[in-house]
Formats: C-alpha cells, sequence, structure tokens
C-alpha cells in the first residue's frame, strides 16, 4: 500500500483506517498495490466525507477493467454494512457511514 504524492493521511478515523486495511488485504492477496490517491485532501463535493476523515479514494488504472467490478464487490463483501465502495469513472471511492447509530 503507498500513498499517491500529495496525500495528507492526517486527521482519519479509525474506522476508515480498517475499512482500508480490508481492502490492502484484497489488493495483496491479488498481487496488487493499493495506492490511495485521496484522503482529507483534494476537491470533494460539499459535504464530502473526506474533509472529516471518513472516506478515502484509491486508484484504478492498475488494474485490469475486466477485474474493477470484481475487486469491488470483493471489498463490499468483506467491509460489511456500515460502508460504502463505490466504483468511479477513474477511481475506487471507499467510505465509512453507519446505515444506524449504536
Amino acid at each position: 500500500m503507498r500513498l499517491k504524492a500529495g496525500v495528507r493521511p492526517h486527521g482519519l478515523a479509525p474506522e476508515i483506517m480498517l475499512g482500508i486495511s480490508i481492502c490492502n488485504q484484497i489488493f495483496l492477496a491479488r498481487g496488487l498495490e493499493l495506492v490511495i490517491t485521496s484522503l482529507v485532501d483534494g476537491k470533494h463535493s460539499v459535504g464530502s466525507l473526506h474533509y472529516v476523515g471518513h472516506a478515502a479514494d484509491f486508484r484504478t488504472r492498475n488494474i485490469e477493467p475486466e477485474d474493477v467490478q470484481t475487486i469491488a464487490q470483493e471489498c463490499r463483501n468483506n467491509l460489511g454494512d456500515d460502508y460504502d465502495f463505490v466504483v468511479e469513472q477513474n477511481h475506487y471511492h471507499l467510505e465509512f457511514q453507519p446505515k444506524k447509530e449504536y
């Protein structure tokens, strides 16, 4: 796992760190490097969970196009219901967004 140059890792919630770790294990099992392209940095929509340390973006250009959806589904299966894992146009987007209060 590595950070793209300029990615700022401070202020991350422990829950997003756990999600990143789970995804990293899936990437490693496939012989892929997980490259984090955005955390609390970058430009995102108003109210984005990136700004509060609850979201991360991962590079997809190092993944064969036919494997992008398969890897996404494997991540979803392992993350559980409190996470959203979305395939965007040119990256994966992971966010911790519980569906209920604890």
